[in-house]
């Protein structure tokens, strides 16, 4: 069992003199994020398909025990009909192709719903059928009509687990079921004692599952212990 931990993103050169000594060449952040941290939440894959020789060197540019958790397109999920028609399935099948460059450092792809679409158990199968099997996945499904335990439970039966996004600073109790964990920690100031119960609680389910963590990258400094960067460091620390 792992524990992936890290932030969305690596390419901030705001992160110069924090995160990446001060002139560090922003082609080589990636090489030093991984030397940091153990994971990243890819924002790229949300807005564009990468093409292959990209995808490959971010593979090839973090060590072996490292992870990508990939966003999915938001071709795929950001439709008032969740349930893919022809077209949508397709660019599905595409979409998840140009990931194969990543080979094994393909942790999980990200599946975002937003909160304009409201539940539709049969709308999610329909999208979660066009994934292959095997491939770990996490849904984050921002409506609140999807905050149930029958929902999590039916992800879960699939092979996948529903992301848990914490915005209040504060640290959940448990994770949502499934084969591994996925969590987004948004908020902006996380305690001591948060921080202390993060620590113990990524570490607990670390120990009987692969467990995804991604701190917020924007709107805190870099440098500052309780949220953001700063806190990924605390956390990925053994």
């Amino acid at each position: 069992m792992a524990l992936y931990v890290g932030t969305s993103g690596w390419a901030y050169p705001e992160w110069r003199g924090s995160v990446y000594p001060a002139g560090l060449a922003q082609s080589r952040f990636l090489e030093h994020y991984g030397s940091i941290f153990t994971g990243c939440e890819v924002n790229g894959t949300f807005y564009r398909v990468q093409a292959p020789p990209v995808l490959a060197r971010w593979a090839d540019g973090v060590p072996e025990p490292f992870r990508f958790a990939v966003k999915a397109h938001r071709r795929l999920t950001y439709r008032k009909r969740l349930a893919p028609d022809e077209a949508t399935a397709a660019f599905a099948h595409r979409f998840l192709a140009s990931l194969e460059p990543l080979g094994e450092k393909l942790g999980c792809v990200l599946v975002q719903v937003p909160d304009f679409v409201e539940r539709d158990d049969a709308g999610l199968d329909a999208l979660l059928e066009l994934l292959p099997d095997g491939l770990p996945f996490a849904c984050e499904l921002q409506h609140e009509s999807w905050r149930t335990d029958e929902v999590a439970d039916a992800v879960a039966a699939r092979g996948g687990t529903t992301c848990l996004r914490e915005e209040h600073s504060e640290a959940p109790e448990a994770l949502p079921p499934g084969p591994f964990a996925y969590v987004r920690l948004k908020g902006t100031h996380y305690d001591d004692a948060q921080r202390v119960a993060l620590c113990d609680l990524l570490r607990r389910e670390a120990a009987e599952r692969d467990v995804y963590a991604f701190a917020r990258h924007k709107g805190v400094p870099a440098d500052d212990p309780h949220a953001g960067p700063g806190l990924a460091r605390l956390l990925v620390s053994p």
